[in-house]
């Protein structure tokens, strides 16, 4: 018995005094000390640490963020605090790092997170998960608010003149030197609370947080071992200019669609395409092979907003042109239109009055843009800009702003060379961020590295059709895709598929094994569409020989044999 007691008081004393006598396993088990005072500043080039405070916090519970981030509970961590400033600047940057209570919690690895919207991190609706994984994990605010859909904080008023100008301090940490800075703050935490480094260190994100991603890869290739960026805001100038134009397209005519009219359309490319594929489940797997006109439904009546609507030319024309995406005078593209089926419910929105009147609605992040970061007025009417005006507008937003923002750059020898590995993916029915823009910036890299092999053995592309931004939509969505970029990483297996999984409306699961670009799901005409393995990748084969005999070939000519068997004609290109 006084044995006993005696075991229970030992155990019960501070870890910080036992856990050095305690054997390897039991001390593993031992919550570590989260107190403020064991932590030294951590270096960051470039940086001054403010402060440190850290903080436990036991069956803790995430805020809900969206469907996408829903509540997390039952979460014990150590919550550190980094505030540091880029000297001459007179920022002040949040660096949130959780890390598990215990060492045998611990997984080993560090994963950084990416944003969303015009906010640098996202904190605990990606900390969460992240940590129960058993990750050290860290996110940053950037040094200005949380804010996903306004651009307020760019902007420093001057009073006196009743104007406004550029801050071009919290921009540059937003674009790029807070990505970085969170990376070196996480992993010096990891390692002084953990007592090691970690092993590996990953980076994860979606849409702002993809393009961070793939900023990472471009800028800071050799900080990360692996890096998931999924449906990354590539061409950001672009894009939330071109999530502008269906709002420009009802201004210009006039006419503002709700959201039931958009959706009649939809349903109306899904009675005519989904059997495309064999399989009745509303997705269209390939929506290049859908050949929809609009203007066929021009007379046809349906029922919205409790009252019967008449669908005119210029309906249809609206509907046409975002799927075109929008033009110069020229008919030249801009940017990547969204494919037919696709809802545009976030692009597309207008507002009603209590009288009736229709007037735009424009997603947040492109009008903020327009507003803020291109005219410097924040309460600038939108509703008066016409097509010479976004046309001046978007060249603007390209020529001035792309140098920071953009991550096109398809020289990625630096991301090869550092060993580090790259997986995206991206939802066919994103609606906010087109997936073509990244199906060509892939297409670039390939003409620049060598080839669709030489780019697979570091950087890989999945599409996901029926998936809408970031997740949801109809279509089965990619289940922990981190794992499998860590089995890449760490044990040299490459994704050959995502796993990828939703319910249907009867909530049964349906499973798909997504296919590797540019090869494409196809349904093989048995069993039971609803299982992966009804199904196969399109090309694979062709795909495969081609990237075997391109081995040894110049950059271009492994490029062109890649686009060649890419398009699906059975032809050869000898080496």
């Amino acid at each position: 018995m006084i044995i006993y007691l005696f075991l229970v008081l030992f155990l019960a004393l501070p870890s910080v005094y036992c856990e050095d006598k305690l054997p390897p396993d039991t001390k593993s088990l031992l919550s570590l000390p989260c107190e403020s005072s064991i932590f030294a500043p951590p270096v960051v080039p470039g940086a001054k640490i403010l402060s440190i405070t850290a903080e436990q916090k036991h069956d803790f519970t995430t805020k809900f963020g969206s469907p996408l981030f829903p509540p997390l509970g039952g979460l014990n961590l150590c919550s550190v605090k980094v505030t540091l400033t880029h000297p001459g600047t007179a920022d002040e940057v949040l660096v949130e790092v959780w890390l598990p209570l215990t060492h045998d919690d611990w997984n080993g690895r560090f994963q950084a997170t990416g944003g969303g919207g015009w906010a640098t991190g996202m904190f605990e609706f990606v900390l969460g998960p992240a940590v129960k994984d058993g990750y050290a994990t860290s996110s940053t605010d950037g040094g200005h608010p949380l804010d996903y859909m306004h651009l307020d904080w760019s902007l420093v008023h001057h009073a006196e003149q009743n104007a406004y100008t550029i801050n071009w301090n919290l921009l540059q940490n937003f674009a790029t030197r807070s990505l970085a800075d969170q990376v070196y703050v996480g992993k010096s935490i990891t390692e002084q609370y953990f007592g090691e480094k970690p092993h590996h260190s990953y980076f994860n994100g979606c849409s702002q947080g993809g393009r961070q991603g793939y900023m990472m890869a471009q800028k800071y290739p050799g900080l990360l071992d692996g890096i998931l960026a999924v449906a990354p805001a590539i061409g950001l100038p672009g894009i939330v200019m071109g999530d502008f134009w269906p709002q420009l397209l009802m201004i210009e005519s006039g006419t503002f669609m709700s959201n039931c009219g958009f959706n009649w359309f939809g349903q109306k490319v899904i009675e005519k395409c989904d059997m495309l594929d064999g399989v009745s489940d509303g997705v269209i797997t390939d929506p290049e092979a859908c050949q929809f006109d609009p203007s066929t439904l021009v007379a046809q009546k349906f029922e919205c907003d409790g009252q019967e609507v008449e669908v005119t030319q210029t309906m249809a024309d609206i509907v046409r042109k975002i799927q075109e995406g929008p033009k110069t005078p020229f008919g030249n593209l801009l940017w990547p239109g969204i494919p037919y089926g696709t809802s545009t419910q976030a692009i597309a929105n207008i507002k009603v009055s209590p009288k009736g009147l229709r007037s735009p609605n424009p997603l947040g992040i492109s009008s903020s843009w327009i507003q803020s970061i291109l005219l410097k007025d924040p309460s600038f009417n939108i509703s008066t800009i016409t097509y010479e005006t976004f046309l001046a507008l978007w060249v603007q937003s390209a020529v001035e702003w792309s140098w920071l923002f953009d991550t096109g750059e398809p020289d990625l020898t630096r991301l090869r060379d550092s060993g580090a590995k790259m997986l995206s993916w991206h939802g066919i029915n994103d609606d906010v961020i087109p997936y073509k823009g990244t199906v060509q910036y892939r297409e670039r890299v390939e003409l620049e590295m060598g080839g669709a092999k030489s780019v697979d053995e570091f950087y890989r592309l999945f599409l996901a059709p029926g998936v809408a931004h970031c997740g949801l939509g109809a279509g089965p969505v990619p289940n922990r895709p981190l794992d499998q970029l860590v089995d890449w990483v760490e044990k040299g297996e490459p994704p050959m598929t995502l796993d990828a999984q939703t319910s249907d409306a009867e909530g049964e699961l349906v499973s798909r094994d997504l296919c590797r670009w540019p090869r494409k799901l196809k349904y093989m005409g048995i069993g039971d569409a609803k299982r992966a393995s009804s199904w196969s990748c399109e090309g694979e084969e062709e795909f495969d020989e081609l990237a075997g005999s391109a081995e040894g070939s110049g950059e271009f000519l492994g490029g062109l044999k890649a686009r060649l068997m890419g398009l699906g004609l059975g032809l050869k290109v000898q080496g």
